[in-house]
Protein backbone atom coordinates (compact mmCIF):
# COMPACT_ATOMS: atom_id res chain seq x y z
CA UNK A 1 0.00 0.00 0.00
CA UNK A 2 1.32 3.42 -0.98
CA UNK A 3 1.28 5.77 2.01
CA UNK A 4 2.21 9.27 3.10
CA UNK A 5 3.87 10.11 6.42
CA UNK A 6 3.17 12.97 8.85
CA UNK A 7 5.56 13.76 11.69
CA UNK A 8 7.65 16.53 13.16
CA UNK A 9 10.16 15.89 16.02
CA UNK A 10 13.09 13.53 16.37
CA UNK A 11 10.83 10.59 17.22
CA UNK A 12 9.13 11.05 13.84
CA UNK A 13 12.52 11.26 12.09
CA UNK A 14 13.57 7.98 13.68
CA UNK A 15 10.33 6.30 12.60
CA UNK A 16 10.73 7.63 9.06
CA UNK A 17 14.31 6.37 8.86
CA UNK A 18 13.32 2.94 10.18
CA UNK A 19 10.37 2.63 7.81
CA UNK A 20 12.67 3.35 4.88
CA UNK A 21 15.22 0.82 6.16
CA UNK A 22 12.41 -1.76 6.31
CA UNK A 23 11.54 -1.08 2.67
CA UNK A 24 8.53 1.14 3.43
CA UNK A 25 9.32 4.54 1.92
CA UNK A 26 6.40 6.97 1.99
CA UNK A 27 5.53 8.82 -1.20
CA UNK A 28 5.19 12.12 0.69
CA UNK A 29 6.24 13.53 4.07
CA UNK A 30 4.11 16.18 5.79
CA UNK A 31 5.64 18.19 8.63
CA UNK A 32 5.31 21.49 10.45
CA UNK A 33 7.08 24.72 9.40
CA UNK A 34 10.60 25.71 10.40
CA UNK A 35 10.76 27.00 13.98
CA UNK A 36 13.34 28.82 16.14
CA UNK A 37 15.49 26.16 17.80
CA UNK A 38 18.54 25.81 19.99
CA UNK A 39 20.42 28.35 22.05
CA UNK A 40 20.54 30.90 19.23
CA UNK A 41 16.79 30.52 18.47
CA UNK A 42 17.45 30.44 14.74
CA UNK A 43 14.80 29.05 12.41
CA UNK A 44 15.54 25.45 11.51
CA UNK A 45 13.56 22.66 9.86
CA UNK A 46 12.00 19.95 12.03
CA UNK A 47 13.98 16.68 12.30
CA UNK A 48 11.42 14.87 10.13
CA UNK A 49 12.01 17.36 7.30
CA UNK A 50 15.76 16.87 7.56
CA UNK A 51 15.31 13.09 7.43
CA UNK A 52 12.97 13.34 4.44
CA UNK A 53 15.64 15.35 2.62
CA UNK A 54 18.27 12.71 3.40
CA UNK A 55 15.97 10.04 1.97
CA UNK A 56 15.02 12.10 -1.09
CA UNK A 57 11.31 12.06 -0.24
CA UNK A 58 9.12 15.05 -1.24
CA UNK A 59 8.07 17.11 1.77
CA UNK A 60 5.13 19.42 2.45
CA UNK A 61 5.44 21.77 5.43
CA UNK A 62 2.21 23.20 6.80
CA UNK A 63 0.99 24.90 9.97
CA UNK A 64 -2.45 23.31 9.48
CA UNK A 65 -2.61 19.65 8.54
CA UNK A 66 -6.40 19.93 8.26
CA UNK A 67 -6.25 22.57 5.50
CA UNK A 68 -8.01 21.57 2.26
CA UNK A 69 -4.72 22.00 0.37
CA UNK A 70 -3.17 19.16 2.42
CA UNK A 71 -5.98 16.75 1.53
CA UNK A 72 -5.61 17.83 -2.10
CA UNK A 73 -1.86 17.12 -2.03
CA UNK A 74 -2.49 13.73 -0.44
CA UNK A 75 -4.95 12.90 -3.19
CA UNK A 76 -2.43 13.87 -5.85
CA UNK A 77 0.25 11.70 -4.19
CA UNK A 78 -1.73 8.50 -4.70
CA UNK A 79 -1.38 7.53 -1.03
CA UNK A 80 -3.92 5.05 0.30
CA UNK A 81 -3.07 5.79 3.93
CA UNK A 82 -1.51 8.51 6.07
CA UNK A 83 0.91 7.23 8.73
CA UNK A 84 1.26 9.67 11.63
CA UNK A 85 4.04 9.76 14.24
CA UNK A 86 4.10 12.76 16.59
CA UNK A 87 2.93 15.36 14.07
CA UNK A 88 1.88 17.77 16.82
CA UNK A 89 -1.67 18.61 15.69
CA UNK A 90 -5.03 16.87 15.96
CA UNK A 91 -6.32 15.43 12.70
CA UNK A 92 -9.96 16.32 12.08
CA UNK A 93 -12.76 15.87 9.58
CA UNK A 94 -12.89 16.14 6.58
CA UNK A 95 -9.23 14.97 6.41
CA UNK A 96 -10.13 11.85 8.40
CA UNK A 97 -12.87 11.08 5.87
CA UNK A 98 -10.59 11.47 2.86
CA UNK A 99 -7.88 8.93 3.75
CA UNK A 100 -7.17 6.13 6.23
CA UNK A 101 -5.11 7.69 9.04
CA UNK A 102 -2.90 5.42 11.17
CA UNK A 103 -0.91 6.53 14.19
CA UNK A 104 2.24 5.21 15.86
CA UNK A 105 1.76 6.15 19.52
CA UNK A 106 4.56 5.56 22.03
CA UNK A 107 2.53 3.96 24.81
CA UNK A 108 0.30 0.99 25.50
CA UNK A 109 -3.03 2.70 24.99
CA UNK A 110 -5.20 3.71 26.74
CA UNK A 111 -2.30 4.65 29.05
CA UNK A 112 -0.46 7.91 28.34
CA UNK A 113 -2.54 9.39 25.56
CA UNK A 114 -1.27 12.78 24.49
CA UNK A 115 1.88 14.70 23.64
CA UNK A 116 4.58 13.29 25.95
CA UNK A 117 4.03 9.56 26.55
CA UNK A 118 7.72 8.65 26.76
CA UNK A 119 8.65 11.42 29.19
CA UNK A 120 5.59 10.93 31.39
CA UNK A 121 6.07 7.15 31.59
CA UNK A 122 9.70 7.60 32.65
CA UNK A 123 8.85 10.29 35.21
CA UNK A 124 6.25 7.95 36.70
CA UNK A 125 8.84 5.17 37.00
CA UNK A 126 6.90 2.76 34.78
CA UNK A 127 8.63 -0.65 34.54
CA UNK A 128 7.14 -1.28 31.09
CA UNK A 129 5.67 0.66 28.21
CA UNK A 130 5.35 0.10 24.47
CA UNK A 131 3.86 1.25 21.19
CA UNK A 132 0.36 1.11 19.74
CA UNK A 133 -0.56 1.14 16.06
CA UNK A 134 -3.99 2.71 16.01
CA UNK A 135 -6.57 4.23 13.70
CA UNK A 136 -6.88 7.99 14.14
CA UNK A 137 -10.27 9.38 15.14
CA UNK A 138 -11.37 12.88 16.10
CA UNK A 139 -10.76 12.10 19.79
CA UNK A 140 -7.19 12.35 21.08
CA UNK A 141 -5.49 8.94 20.85
CA UNK A 142 -8.78 7.12 21.51
CA UNK A 143 -9.11 5.19 18.26
CA UNK A 144 -9.01 1.38 18.03
CA UNK A 145 -5.62 -0.31 17.82
CA UNK A 146 -4.43 -3.03 15.45
CA UNK A 147 -1.16 -3.95 17.18
CA UNK A 148 0.57 -3.30 20.49
CA UNK A 149 4.14 -4.19 21.45
CA UNK A 150 5.35 -3.98 25.06
CA UNK A 151 8.92 -3.47 26.30
CA UNK A 152 10.58 -3.36 29.71
CA UNK A 153 12.06 -0.02 30.76
CA UNK A 154 15.61 -0.18 32.10
CA UNK A 155 16.61 2.03 35.01
CA UNK A 156 19.42 3.54 32.92
CA UNK A 157 17.20 4.41 29.95
CA UNK A 158 16.46 8.07 29.37
CA UNK A 159 13.86 9.64 27.09
CA UNK A 160 16.24 9.55 24.13
CA UNK A 161 17.17 5.88 24.46
CA UNK A 162 13.63 4.73 25.18
CA UNK A 163 12.17 6.90 22.44
CA UNK A 164 14.64 5.49 19.93
CA UNK A 165 13.69 1.92 20.85
CA UNK A 166 9.99 2.68 20.61
CA UNK A 167 10.42 4.37 17.23
CA UNK A 168 11.93 1.18 15.81
CA UNK A 169 9.19 -0.95 17.36
CA UNK A 170 6.63 1.43 15.91
CA UNK A 171 8.12 1.22 12.42
CA UNK A 172 8.19 -2.57 12.56
CA UNK A 173 4.62 -2.64 13.87
CA UNK A 174 3.38 -0.25 11.19
CA UNK A 175 5.03 -2.37 8.50
CA UNK A 176 3.10 -5.40 9.77
CA UNK A 177 -0.17 -3.47 9.89
CA UNK A 178 0.28 -2.11 6.36
CA UNK A 179 0.89 -5.65 5.14
CA UNK A 180 -2.17 -6.83 7.06
CA UNK A 181 -4.33 -4.12 5.51
CA UNK A 182 -3.25 -5.27 2.08
CA UNK A 183 -4.04 -8.90 2.95
CA UNK A 184 -7.26 -8.10 4.80
CA UNK A 185 -6.00 -9.69 8.03
CA UNK A 186 -6.01 -6.66 10.33
CA UNK A 187 -8.42 -6.69 13.27
CA UNK A 188 -9.19 -3.60 15.34
CA UNK A 189 -9.53 -3.62 19.13
CA UNK A 190 -11.38 -0.86 20.93
CA UNK A 191 -9.53 0.70 23.85
CA UNK A 192 -10.85 -0.30 27.27
CA UNK A 193 -10.64 1.51 30.58
CA UNK A 194 -10.45 5.20 31.51
CA UNK A 195 -6.89 5.70 30.27
CA UNK A 196 -4.46 8.41 31.31
CA UNK A 197 -3.04 11.52 29.65
CA UNK A 198 0.56 12.53 29.01
CA UNK A 199 0.37 16.30 28.85
CA UNK A 200 2.98 18.39 27.11
CA UNK A 201 5.91 19.24 29.38
CA UNK A 202 5.90 22.72 30.92
CA UNK A 203 8.44 24.65 32.99
CA UNK A 204 7.53 23.15 36.35
CA UNK A 205 8.15 19.66 34.94
CA UNK A 206 11.78 20.62 34.35
CA UNK A 207 12.70 21.38 37.96
CA UNK A 208 13.87 18.90 40.60
CA UNK A 209 12.22 18.28 43.96
CA UNK A 210 14.75 16.64 46.28
CA UNK A 211 12.04 16.03 48.88
CA UNK A 212 11.06 13.07 46.70
CA UNK A 213 12.78 9.72 47.00
CA UNK A 214 16.05 9.10 45.16
CA UNK A 215 14.37 6.87 42.58
CA UNK A 216 11.73 9.53 41.85
CA UNK A 217 14.40 12.23 41.41
CA UNK A 218 16.35 9.91 39.10
CA UNK A 219 13.19 9.19 37.10
CA UNK A 220 12.55 12.91 36.63
CA UNK A 221 16.11 13.50 35.43
CA UNK A 222 16.05 10.71 32.86
CA UNK A 223 12.61 11.74 31.62
CA UNK A 224 14.13 15.10 30.63
CA UNK A 225 17.34 13.79 29.05
CA UNK A 226 18.83 14.30 26.50
CA UNK A 227 16.80 17.26 25.19
CA UNK A 228 15.36 19.36 28.00
CA UNK A 229 17.38 18.80 31.16
CA UNK A 230 16.36 19.03 34.81
CA UNK A 231 17.11 22.46 36.26
CA UNK A 232 18.92 22.93 39.56
CA UNK A 233 21.01 25.50 41.43
CA UNK A 234 23.42 25.63 44.34
CA UNK A 235 25.15 28.70 45.73
CA UNK A 236 25.97 30.89 42.74
CA UNK A 237 25.89 28.02 40.24
CA UNK A 238 22.87 27.30 38.05
CA UNK A 239 22.92 24.20 35.88
CA UNK A 240 21.01 21.37 34.28
CA UNK A 241 21.30 17.83 35.57
CA UNK A 242 21.50 15.28 32.75
CA UNK A 243 22.36 12.00 34.43
CA UNK A 244 22.01 10.56 37.93
CA UNK A 245 21.92 7.27 39.81
CA UNK A 246 19.80 6.48 42.90
CA UNK A 247 21.11 4.93 46.11
CA UNK A 248 19.80 4.04 49.53
CA UNK A 249 16.11 3.68 48.71
CA UNK A 250 14.25 0.38 48.87
CA UNK A 251 15.07 -1.61 45.75
CA UNK A 252 18.25 0.37 44.94
CA UNK A 253 21.92 -0.03 45.83
CA UNK A 254 23.09 1.11 49.28
CA UNK A 255 24.63 4.57 49.40
CA UNK A 256 28.44 4.64 48.98
CA UNK A 257 30.59 5.47 52.03
CA UNK A 258 30.43 9.18 52.73
CA UNK A 259 27.26 9.73 50.72
CA UNK A 260 25.08 8.09 53.36
CA UNK A 261 25.56 11.18 55.53
CA UNK A 262 23.13 13.15 53.34
CA UNK A 263 20.61 10.34 52.72
CA UNK A 264 17.16 11.45 53.82
CA UNK A 265 18.28 15.10 53.99
CA UNK A 266 16.62 16.69 50.94
CA UNK A 267 18.96 18.86 48.89
CA UNK A 268 22.05 18.50 51.06
CA UNK A 269 25.18 18.16 48.93
CA UNK A 270 28.13 15.88 49.59
CA UNK A 271 31.37 15.84 47.60
CA UNK A 272 33.47 12.68 47.93
CA UNK A 273 36.61 12.89 45.86
CA UNK A 274 35.36 13.63 42.34
CA UNK A 275 31.82 12.39 43.04
CA UNK A 276 28.83 14.60 43.79
CA UNK A 277 25.84 13.39 45.81
CA UNK A 278 22.56 15.05 46.76
CA UNK A 279 20.31 13.98 49.60
CA UNK A 280 16.68 13.15 48.85
CA UNK A 281 13.57 12.62 50.95
CA UNK A 282 14.59 8.97 50.99
CA UNK A 283 18.05 7.91 49.87
CA UNK A 284 20.58 9.87 47.84
CA UNK A 285 21.30 10.48 44.14
CA UNK A 286 24.71 10.68 42.59
CA UNK A 287 24.86 13.49 40.05
CA UNK A 288 26.85 12.13 37.10
CA UNK A 289 26.52 14.73 34.32
CA UNK A 290 25.59 18.41 34.38
CA UNK A 291 25.58 21.52 32.20
CA UNK A 292 26.33 24.90 33.79
CA UNK A 293 24.43 27.83 32.29
CA UNK A 294 26.04 28.90 29.02
CA UNK A 295 28.45 25.94 28.97
CA UNK A 296 28.64 22.48 27.44
CA UNK A 297 27.62 19.29 29.18
CA UNK A 298 30.28 17.75 31.38
CA UNK A 299 30.86 15.00 33.90
CA UNK A 300 30.34 15.72 37.57
CA UNK A 301 34.10 15.35 38.08
CA UNK A 302 34.83 18.07 35.50
CA UNK A 303 32.11 20.23 37.00
CA UNK A 304 33.63 19.92 40.48
CA UNK A 305 37.08 20.83 39.17
CA UNK A 306 35.77 24.05 37.65
CA UNK A 307 32.81 25.05 39.79
CA UNK A 308 33.19 23.51 43.26
CA UNK A 309 33.98 26.92 44.75
CA UNK A 310 30.62 28.26 43.60
CA UNK A 311 28.57 25.46 45.09
CA UNK A 312 26.67 25.87 48.33
CA UNK A 313 25.77 23.21 50.86
CA UNK A 314 22.31 22.74 49.39
CA UNK A 315 20.99 22.03 45.89
CA UNK A 316 17.51 23.20 44.96
CA UNK A 317 15.25 23.61 41.93
CA UNK A 318 16.83 26.13 39.62
CA UNK A 319 14.10 27.00 37.16
CA UNK A 320 10.62 28.39 36.72
CA UNK A 321 7.71 26.60 38.30
CA UNK A 322 5.00 28.04 36.07
CA UNK A 323 3.07 26.80 33.05
CA UNK A 324 5.27 28.12 30.24
CA UNK A 325 6.67 25.64 27.73
CA UNK A 326 9.73 23.64 28.72
CA UNK A 327 12.21 24.35 25.90
CA UNK A 328 15.29 22.47 24.81
CA UNK A 329 18.79 23.94 24.61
Amino acid sequence: MEFAFAGTPEFAAWVLSDLAALGRRPCLVISQPDRPRGRGRRAAPPPAVVQAGCLGIPCLQTDDINAPSVAERLGESGAGALVVAAFGQMLRHPLLDSILCLNIHASLLPAYRGAAPVERALAAGEPRTGVSIMRVTDRLDEGPWALQTAVSVGLREDAGALGRSLALLGAVGMTLVLEGLKDGTVTWTEQEGPGSYAEKLIARDCVLDFALGAKQVHDRVRSLSPCLGARAASGGARFKVWRTWPYGQEGSDPAPPGAAAVAGRPGRLRVTGERLFAGCGEGVVEILAVQPNGKSRMSAAAFLRGYAGGLGDVIHSGGETGSSACEDN
